[in-house]
């Protein structure tokens, strides 16, 4: 790029990338911190489950019981057991997503916050609760656990179906244009059976994301406005490379098999174990999340090589992936435990292990964001 293009730049236009930096370094910090809530979430929903098998759960349902002068304790257990970590999960949700329109600069309506408050406090409060009660079943030998069980997984699939719809999710079909031709070229190449290309409307939430299901892909409409072709074939090769690879089955397949081993274990064990069941507990709501996020992220290597492999130029899946993350103004690296509660890992990660694969000197990958980085911020 010519130098004498600095040379022409006026102070307003020093001022204006200065103040677009200050707000994407408030943006940055608020995606670490609203990741921080989340995990924050979970240790008190585990924290909850512990505390109440510590026998403080029978203490509390009869003073409260006694208190309001409930005939039956049925009532005071609900409201203590369910009510208690939901009301208090979905006032922090409320809170983020309200927080969110003025750091993410999203245009959520009220009802909209209303929605995504609901279903994020759904999933995964309810699965997690019903697994907890499917396990303190099982302490018991009781079979009516599996019932729970299965009751848990129906409850995250719909809720993670119902938090997609309120994030703005509507697919769209499309049965011409350029996407649509060019995953059908590279579904060909890949030798990925493809059925159907679906458009998503960034919206109001302004989603920026690209999905993989059985025989489909889908990717939102604004990819075209920060990719070029051939960044673009990378996302296309990687979403390809997630339906090839059967990748969303597997981690549920996998998660369930997690559970039910541990179910198993509580069935069989259940004298020995009991005497841990607040121990237990935490387990119980940090196990299938972490393995369902450990597949994620090691799936989204594979998907990342898959891409590579198809445009067979890691450093243009470098940049893509770069862009990507600069337009979602997304922290770029995380610390090691935050990255054990996201589905993607870190962007340094992914190009250095683009990198590494492609035999690209770290040196090299750390060179192509800087040189991003100078094409983004200077003048046109």
């Amino acid at each position: 790029m010519p130098l004498n293009r600095y040379k022409q730049v006026s102070f307003g236009q020093l001022q204006s990338w200065a103040m677009q930096g200050t707000r994407s370094w408030k943006t940055s910090r608020w995606i670490v911190c609203r990741r921080w809530i989340q995990i924050s979430a979970l240790a008190m929903l585990a924290a909850w489950l512990a505390f109440w098998d510590k026998t403080a759960g029978v203490q509390l349902v009869s003073r409260v019981e006694l208190r309001l002068g409930f005939a039956d304790s049925t009532p005071a257990e609900i409201f203590l057991f369910w009510g208690l970590p939901t009301v208090g999960i979905a006032a922090v949700q409320l809170v983020c997503y309200s927080l969110d329109r003025a750091f993410l600069k999203q245009r959520w309506t009220t009802l909209d916050l209303l929605r995504l408050a609901l279903w994020r406090t759904v999933s995964p409060t309810f699965p997690l609760l019903f697994l907890a009660t499917g396990f303190s079943a099982f302490y018991d030998r009781r079979l009516i656990g599996i019932l729970w069980l299965v009751m848990a997984a129906i409850v995250a699939l719909a809720a993670m179906l119902r938090l997609r719809s309120a994030e703005g999710m509507k697919l769209q079909e499309v049965k011409g244009g350029e996407l649509y031709k060019r995953a059908f070229v590279l579904a060909k190449v890949t030798k990925t059976p493809l059925e159907r290309v679906y458009v998503v409307p960034a919206g109001r939430g302004h989603l920026t994301n690209a999905y993989a299901g059985a025989h489909t892909i889908a990717v939102t409409d604004n990819y075209g406005k920060f990719l070029t072709s051939t960044q673009l074939d990378f996302v296309i090769g990687h979403e390809l490379g997630h339906s090839r690879g059967k990748h969303g089955q597997k981690k549920l397949v996998v998660t369930a098999a997690v559970v039910a081993i541990m179910a198993v274990a509580c069935f069989s064990m259940s004298t020995f174990l009991s005497r841990y069941r607040p121990f237990l507990d935490v387990a119980i709501v940090f196990g299938p999340v972490l393995t369902f996020y450990f597949l994620s992220r090691r799936f989204e290597y594979a998907a990342d090589a898959a891409g590579v492999e198809l445009t067979g130029s890691p450093m243009t899946a470098i940049q893509a992936l770069v862009n990507l993350y600069r337009t979602t103004e997304a922290p770029m690296d995380c610390d090691k435990l935050t990255e054990l509660f996201l589905t993607h890992p870190a962007l340094t990660r992914r190009a250095r292990a683009i990198g590494e694969r492609s035999g690209i000197s770290p040196d090299r990958v750390s060179g192509a964001i800087e040189d991003n980085e100078l094409i983004k911020n200077s003048p046109d």
